[in-house]
């Protein structure tokens, strides 16, 4: 029962005050219509006084009721998705970036936010996503790109060893140090992302995420800002 009234009733209800802007205004002028006319109806030809301003007090609930939860849906949308991390600390711009590539907007975000200092961006990708990975990439001549593949997507050593040899050997060759690198572990499977987690907490290298914007009816409204993974107890 709760699962027909989430799809069929509060889900549908809710997309349509956020994305018809002119339900709001249309529905609350037609409760105020019907109120008013009730209200003239029930005060002449009814059953009495009594009975026509009780039918106006549930009609007059009625039309605050939804004047109140339009008006909450709306700020909602103003305001902020669902679970944005308002509060949260974003990293600074870094030279170096490891991308656990599984999406190209996320990636999209990830660049455009570390413009213009980004140089170099390391994608760790497996198989199956290379061919995105490689499409993605070729969108953006101002910064350079490896592909680092991962053959296992549950391989958490293999990640692992891939983040170490960028630390460890190909960072230098890009003249990028470890503190100008960041490490975004959005993407990825939970086996990868322990394996970059791992290496760029042994090498005290910085890292982020990047949270997805919702709107009110659960919808993905795409990246938000990426923000820093604080591992210390500092403060």
């Amino acid at each position: 029962m709760r699962q027909w009234w989430d799809e069929w009733v509060n889900r549908p209800v809710l997309r349509v005050m956020v994305e018809v802007v002119w339900f709001g205004p249309v529905v609350t002028a037609l409760l105020v219509a019907l109120l008013v006319n009730m209200l003239t109806e029930a005060l002449t030809t009814w059953f009495g006084i009594a009975f026509g301003f009780a039918t106006w007090g549930m009609l007059a609930i009625a039309t605050v009721l939804f004047v109140y939860i339009y008006d909450w849906v709306g700020k909602r949308r103003r305001h902020g998705s669902l679970g944005t991390p308002a509060d949260r600390t974003h990293p600074p711009k870094y030279k170096g970036l490891i991308f656990l590539f599984s999406r190209e907007d996320t990636l999209r975000e990830a660049i455009r936010y570390h413009q213009p200092i980004l140089m170099h961006c390391w994608l760790i990708v497996t198989p199956q996503m290379q061919p995105a990975a490689l499409e993605a990439a070729s969108h953006y001549a101002e910064v350079q790109f490896s592909i680092e593949p991962v053959n296992d997507l549950y391989d958490t050593r293999a990640c692992f060893d891939i983040a170490q040899n960028i630390f460890q050997q190909k960072a230098a060759l890009m003249h990028i140090k470890l503190e100008k690198i960041v490490a975004d572990i959005t993407g990825g499977t939970k086996p990868m992302t322990v394996g970059l987690m791992l290496a760029s907490i042994e090498h005290s290298v910085a890292i982020q995420h990047i949270p997805t914007a919702y709107d009110v009816t659960g919808r993905h409204q795409g990246p938000l800002p990426p923000i820093a993974i604080e591992l210390s107890n500092e403060g």
